[in-house]
């Protein structure tokens, strides 16, 4: 029965001495990973943060002209607002200065302008009352047919 103790103990042996060349192999394995991950991310570092250098200040550059671009954007409006106050001012000092004064004028002009409608009213009158005479136009009676059914 020792024999297969010292066997047993004997694989025992070689098994840990297999797994331990294992163990070194795997940390041998490892210490050259990451030494090349180390190398990966150096690249990196060199390679993207200009790169990102350069976003950053792109962006902070992009904030300070949509600041100008607001700016401005009141400065117009605040402009035309002025604008449109001083037009609507100037209309009414027009509108005081000169419609005004003439609106006396405007009604007299009217109340002719009605005067003279009437009279062409009256002289247009007067020209069917004569045709109902017989003096005015000659009005046949055919003309008139289709209107009766």
């Amino acid at each position: 029965m020792e024999s297969w103790g010292v066997f047993f103990l004997g694989l025992i042996a070689l098994a840990s001495v297999a797994q331990t060349a294992f163990l070194i192999g795997m940390a041998l394995q490892g210490r050259r990973v990451a030494k090349r991950v180390d190398e990966i991310q150096e690249r990196l570092d060199r390679d993207i943060r200009p790169s990102l250098e350069n976003l950053n200040r792109f962006t902070r550059n992009l904030g300070e002209v949509s600041e100008l671009v607001l700016l401005q954007g009141r400065r117009i409006d605040d402009l035309l607002a002025d604008t449109a106050l001083k037009i609507q001012d100037t209309t009414t000092v027009l509108h005081n200065a000169v419609v005004k004064p003439l609106g006396p004028l405007l009604d007299a002009a009217a109340f002719f302008k009605g005067l003279r409608r009437g009279y062409a009213v009256y002289q247009q009158l007067r020209g069917y009352d004569r045709g109902a005479r017989g003096h005015g136009r000659n009005h046949s009676a055919g003309e008139d047919e289709h209107l009766f059914i």
